[in-house]
């Protein structure tokens, strides 16, 4: 170790430099407080012997100014003094001493002292060695998780989704979000659409959302049926993701010429059909599992197909929207989630459930992902 001693008296210093120096420790030398905090700066020793009554600065002082200083470093002083009143060692505790010896000092006790601070001070170096390492890998992750983020923003082009009759807010829980939200306008009159919703959080989540963007978007650009987009995006999951990674959709087409929606739903919350004044006038419910749990043979594509009279606007989203809990754990709901479409306008209920939604979690941060999306019919 690198021990410093501070004492004002010469023959003390002497004594204490040539025993340490025999037990193979480092040793710096101070005539008083001042000194000794300025060593500190200059030579960050390891531990610290340090007297009291000392003249320009006494100990106390010096240990109230090293403790003080700005550093990580864990720097052990002993108190080696005279005094020896219950006071004089509270002082010492209470200025920032870690331990207390009396003047006269025994060796032995001196020595075992120095080697239970050495193993504080190894101990010390490894959480440093420690929190480096872990420093270098945490900066090491973030680059490739940027790196990686810059590809997923890629693979997953949002530009479909500026489209005057659409509105929709994906709010990730981690960087990579599960959720997923496209559409495609072939026509005036047709647009597909998709909310996805896969298991899990974060980049394992948001893997499966690829596959699944990449065959939407590679089937309705040929204007493929939704039954056979649905299918091809079942057996790509299904042949290509992990057991137990599935993902919950709605997929679907609106036509606005013949006024109908076509829509298969496998395991997401419902999709609503609101009219102008926010009445709901048809529910598309689950009816069929998540994408990615049956293999082709078993896998039913079928489609819910509804026709509409009046104007109308599909509204569709995923279960983190209704699971957000505000800071009591409450949360946001079913019920909470029909009332603020039923006074929301058409065209302004996805901004109208976010800022619902917002105001119900007061700063909390989010726990899944969330997502949803608006579309007007017709």
């Amino acid at each position: 170790m690198k021990i410093l001693i501070v004492d004002d008296i010469p023959e003390n210093r002497t004594l204490l430099d040539k025993l340490l120096t025999k037990m193979q420790h480092q040793v710096i030398l101070a005539e008083n407080g001042k000194q000794a905090v300025d060593l500190v700066v200059s030579e960050a020793p390891d531990m610290i012997l340090m007297d009291i009554m000392m003249p320009v600065m006494n100990g106390l002082e010096a240990i109230r100014a090293i403790r003080a200083l700005p550093t990580d470093k864990w720097i052990a002083i002993y108190i080696l003094s005279a005094l020896s009143q219950e006071q004089d060692v509270i002082d010492g505790l209470e200025a920032g001493a870690d331990d207390f010896l009396q003047k006269p000092f025994n060796k032995a006790i001196l020595a075992a002292k120095l080697s239970s601070a050495q193993r504080s001070i190894d101990m010390q170096k490894l959480i440093i060695a420690d929190t480096e390492q872990l420093k270098i890998y945490h900066d090491e992750n973030e680059d490739e998780q940027q790196f990686l983020q810059s590809i997923f923003e890629r693979l997953i082009k949002q530009s479909d989704l500026k489209d005057d009759h659409l509105q929709f807010w994906l709010q990730p829980a981690k960087r990579f979000s599960g959720d997923l939200v496209c559409a495609r306008r072939v026509s005036s009159q047709q647009i597909y659409f998709l909310l996805a919703d896969s298991t899990g959080h974060g980049l394992a989540a948001a893997l499966p959302t690829v596959i699944v963007n990449q065959a939407f978007q590679a089937m309705t650009r040929k204007g493929l049926a939704v039954p056979i987009i649905v299918r091809e995006i079942n057996r790509l999951l299904y042949s290509q993701m992990p057991v137990g990674r599935f993902v919950a959709l709605a997929l679907g087409m609106i036509d606005a010429r013949r006024q109908t929606v076509e829509l298969w739903n496998g395991g997401l919350p419902e999709v609503f059909a609101l009219d102008k004044a926010g009445k709901l006038v048809h529910t598309f419910r689950s009816s069929h599992p998540s994408a990615g749990i049956l293999d082709n043979r078993d896998f039913d594509d079928g489609c819910e197909i509804w026709h509409w009279r009046d104007e109308c606007e599909l509204f569709m989203y995923s279960d983190g929207l209704t699971d957000a809990q505000n800071p009591d754990n409450r949360l946001f709901g079913h019920d909470t989630l029909l009332q603020t479409l039923s006074i929301a306008p058409s065209g302004l209920r996805v901004a109208a459930i976010q800022t619902a939604v917002d105001a119900h979690m007061a700063g909390r941060e989010t726990q899944d992902d969330i997502s949803c999306m608006a579309i007007r019919c017709g």
